[in-house]
């Protein structure tokens, strides 16, 4: 692996951490050593997305400029479609759309041509975000999508890949086919931690958050929200921090969410309103403890019922008492947020319930980490 090659995988690994201006001024010292070959058109791109990133895309002019005077001096099919894309993002991150139509069209024909299916990804996906921007041209940019999905199943392109997805979930949103929209959103929220993409993981939280906005379900709005907001630095990140904040207003991280509990079961996570996330680590007793309680609200369990279902044991009051006292103090510790007054778990004289008037909700509910 040459030198060249090494730094801009290093710069991929900075963009995709959100660290984007260090991985600009790395790209700058690739495009000083090379002049309008392979690897400039590829640092060129992504530097484009660093100053789209940082709001400096002025910057980007002068590589503009040589991209112009690259594609005059007739290079190879391939290289002409990637410097092509490279034009029709600029042209497209200025507002003209009408110009970076006729560049991406050329784009693609000369990457189909030359068997290029990472340049022709690319390229599909400019054009399938030109659709997007007029809503009576999804149903075409849906009929890209497929197309590209079916490229993207030939070639290891993550970011495409990714954004493809987005693209769609926002058009499912838009067309208020919101489940199709929370289904793909997921999948690729998936894809993100798998593949360590932290710029992508907070737009996903603020499409998730938009499509519950749309469903008027408040709390999971105010969850994915905030959770978008935290992922993010208005210093680092601008452009998305501008973006998101415009579907996540900063001032719901002061909003008290609507519910007690919030439970994901297939992630096996319980969210506390003022306590958050609680971490039960390796705790399955007391998870399944909790979740006896919570899903079961003012039913009443005596410490024979809780030996015989949590721990599939018959009750001995000289080998079990202390377990029980000991296993309810710690689920108290994790879930009251006074565990000198709880309002959760409580006792009479006919056992251990669940308060029922907390309110809970059940759904797909991930914390993530950035």
């Amino acid at each position: 692996m040459n030198s060249t090659t090494r730094l801009l995988q290093l710069a991929k690994l900075q963009i995709r951490q959100g660290d984007v201006r260090e991985a600009r001024d790395l790209l700058a010292e690739v495009l000083h050593l090379h002049k309008s070959d392979g690897p400039w058109v590829e640092a060129a791109r992504m530097y484009l997305q660093c100053c789209q990133e940082l709001e400096e895309i002025s910057l980007v002019r002068p590589l503009i400029d040589q991209a112009f005077e690259f594609l005059r001096s007739g290079p190879s099919e391939s290289l002409q479609a990637q410097t092509e894309t490279l034009v029709a993002s600029w042209l497209l991150a200025q507002g003209k759309e009408e110009e970076c139509e006729g560049y991406i069209q050329s784009a693609i024909t000369k990457a189909t041509h030359s068997r290029d299916l990472p340049t022709l990804a690319s390229a599909l996906l400019i054009q399938i975000i030109t659709h997007t921007l007029d809503p009576a041209s999804y149903g075409p940019a849906l009929l890209q999508l497929d197309k590209l999905d079916v490229i993207l199943g030939e070639t290891d392109q993550p970011e495409v890949a990714l954004s493809a997805k987005l693209f769609r979930g926002y058009i499912y949103t838009q067309k208020n086919q919101h489940d199709k929209a929370l289904e793909i959103l997921w999948q690729a929220y998936e894809q993100a931690k798998a593949h360590g993409l932290n710029l992508f993981t907070v737009s996903i939280l603020a499409q998730l958050a938009r499509v519950h906005r749309d469903q008027k379900q408040d709390d999971l709005y105010r969850t994915f929200a905030k959770l978008a907001i935290k992922g993010l630095d208005k210093d680092k990140l601008p452009r998305l921090y501008k973006m998101i904040s415009a579907v996540c207003p900063k001032e719901l991280e002061g909003l008290e969410p609507l519910h007690d509990f919030q439970v994901d079961e297939t992630s096996r996570l319980v969210r506390e309103k003022t306590k958050g996330v609680i971490d039960f680590k390796n705790q399955h007793i007391l998870y399944d403890l909790a979740l006896l309680f919570i899903k079961n609200p003012g039913r009443r369990y005596s410490k024979e019922d809780l030996l015989q279902i949590i721990w599939n044991q018959i009750y001995d009051p000289d080998m079990h008492d202390n377990l029980i006292y000991v296993s309810i103090k710690r689920l108290r510790t994790l879930l009251e947020p006074d565990l000198e007054s709880p309002r959760y778990i409580l006792r009479d004289r006919k056992g251990y319930y669940f308060n029922p008037q907390s309110v809970v909700q059940f759904h797909r509910l991930e914390e993530v980490s950035l």
